[in-house]
């Protein structure tokens, strides 16, 4: 199946709902930022409590989110509307970076600082991560390689590094 005809199969039941569009619309757009303020308040909660696991929830999720920039800079792809001609279900306009999905790796690298911290509210956030992943896709601004990447990327680093070494 061609990709034009994959994108339009995927996103045409949130085009033809309401609900659904809203419901996609709050993943897209209000989750993400929901992840992110929730990255500040964990770092303070780890000052607060003079919690060691502090420095690698800074320099883990730090070091994935540059390393990420710096590489999907370097292979700068094509984004699906620039490359297919399709149009986004959320206005956008960036051109190039589109592999791997910044968004995505950035909110799985934080789920992975928050499984390092307390693996019950890690895994909701390792969900949360997923759905804005699905959310990019969807949304027509990442190909699906681009989320599976971003999210195997922060995952895969996120836990040889918090983990491991």
């Amino acid at each position: 199946m061609d990709y034009v005809n994959f994108y339009n199969k995927i996103s045409s039941p949130f085009v033809k709902s309401k609900p659904l569009m809203l419901i996609l619309k709050f993943i897209y757009k209000i989750l993400p930022i929901i992840v992110f303020i929730s990255y500040p308040v964990l770092l303070g909660f780890l000052i607060y409590t003079h919690d060691p696991k502090l420095f690698r929830c800074i320099t883990v999720p730090l070091g994935v989110f540059l390393s990420l920039t710096v590489f999907r800079a370097l292979v700068n792809a094509q984004r699906p509307y620039e490359k297919h001609g399709t149009k986004p279900l959320f206005s956008k306009e960036t051109k190039g970076k589109s592999f791997p999905s910044r968004h995505t790796a950035s909110a799985a690298v934080i789920a992975m600082a928050m499984v390092y911290v307390n693996p019950v509210i890690g895994a909701v956030y390792l969900a949360f991560a997923f759905l804005i992943a699905v959310s990019r896709v969807v949304g027509g601004v990442h190909f699906p390689k681009d989320a599976a990447v971003g999210f195997l990327y922060a995952v895969i680093l996120g836990g040889i590094f918090l983990y491991l070494l």
